[in-house]
């Protein structure tokens, strides 16, 4: 016996909604993005691999939404009953897509944050953890390309059913990347912590860096939430109807982690827009540091601040106890009576 739907379900879209999130997030992404380029280019001038990261991370943001553009153009956020065979292949393929885009965009993201932390810590064992989360980042991206692609064998048995073939589960391999990627967020939540702990800061000044650079937090509270529109899909009956909230959460996860990646590079334009207010602030810091001993470091021009609106220096603990005091920055950081081997322990590096 033949089921019949009213008109009123048929019509049903949730299609709107979904163009509404996945255009409004990657502008913003790609404004705070454009910021961090232009500060780092034009107002501090010194770009580096983190920069380049982050905009391959806004590329595949942008190519996660038009893929989710099309889903929503061949009947996502519809109920599967109103839509044709072809709608629901077509569908079927944009999300085979935008998962590949999905996962190459958090990649590099989290490669960006990655080489940010690199670039202002000097302990060894931090940058272990560093460069072993780099890893983990990498090899799990490699991971989800190849389980992606081979979901199902033959690969088009994923957007059309009736190939014969089979398919892994794709409910458990889809919960197990996203367990992945929260660990991987709580490892870039937690790190900053270690890392600032070296740091010769004012405590206020500590407890605003740690919390600058876990912005990512907020990421990571959207892939949690992220799970429960996965659970949604992996028993749905009218997936179609019920996709909508997994790639809402995904396009939100991916350019807010995008958006907090970028924010601590902004200081200096933030600098630029209101020096008075950054110049005291500035000024407040300097004295504390030339009262307790002018400290060795260069500009910390990731927080945004260049020779123009003053400097803020990065001191270790290393530095103090063996007395680096070089203020001047166009001085090397080692003395000629410095034997060499000790320049790699003390090296600053610029954020």
């Amino acid at each position: 016996m033949s089921t019949s739907y009213s008109e009123a379900y048929l019509n049903a879209n949730k299609g709107p909604q979904v163009l509404a999130i996945i255009i409004t997030f990657p502008i913003l992404a790609t404004i705070t993005v454009f910021l961090r380029l232009y500060t780092r280019f034009r107002i501090v001038n010194n770009p580096f691999y983190d920069d380049f990261a982050i905009l391959l991370a806004l590329v595949f943001a942008i190519a996660t939404s038009i893929c989710q553009g099309f889903q929503v153009y061949n009947g996502m956020g519809r109920h599967i009953q109103s839509l044709t065979m072809e709608q629901g292949i077509g569908s079927l393929k944009a999300l085979f897509a935008s998962i590949m885009m999905y996962n190459f965009g958090l990649t590099f993201t989290k490669v960006s944050i990655v080489l940010q932390f690199l670039r202002i810590t000097v302990d060894p064992r931090v940058r272990l953890s560093c460069w072993a989360l780099m890893a983990l980042t990498v090899a799990n991206s490699i991971q989800t390309f190849l389980t992606g692609i081979w979901t199902c064998n033959p690969v088009p048995k994923f957007w059309d059913d009736r190939i014969p073939g089979t398919c892994v589960n794709k409910p458990a391999l889809w919960y197990a990347n996203a367990a992945i990627n929260i660990c991987q967020d709580i490892w870039l939540i937690v790190l900053p912590i270690f890392i600032l702990k070296k740091l010769v800061l004012p405590r206020r000044e500590k407890v605003s860096l740690v919390l600058i650079l876990g912005l990512g937090g907020f990421a990571s509270l959207a892939s949690i939430l992220r799970l429960h529109a996965l659970y949604i899909v992996s028993i749905s009956q009218d997936i179609t109807w019920d996709n909508p909230g997994t790639a809402t959460w995904s396009s939100m996860e991916l350019n807010i982690g995008i958006i907090c990646a970028s924010l601590p590079t902004l200081r200096a334009f933030l600098a630029k827009l209101f020096p008075n207010t950054f110049r005291s602030t500035i000024s407040r810091n300097r004295e504390g540091y030339r009262n307790s001993g002018p400290p060795g470091g260069v500009v910390d021009d990731h927080f945004g601040i260049d020779q123009s609106y003053g400097d803020i220096v990065i001191q270790t603990d290393f530095d103090v106890e063996h007395g680096k005091n070089s203020h001047n920055h166009n001085s090397p950081t080692t003395t000629a009576s410095e034997p060499e081997m000790s320049q790699p322990e003390t090296a600053q590096r610029v954020w």
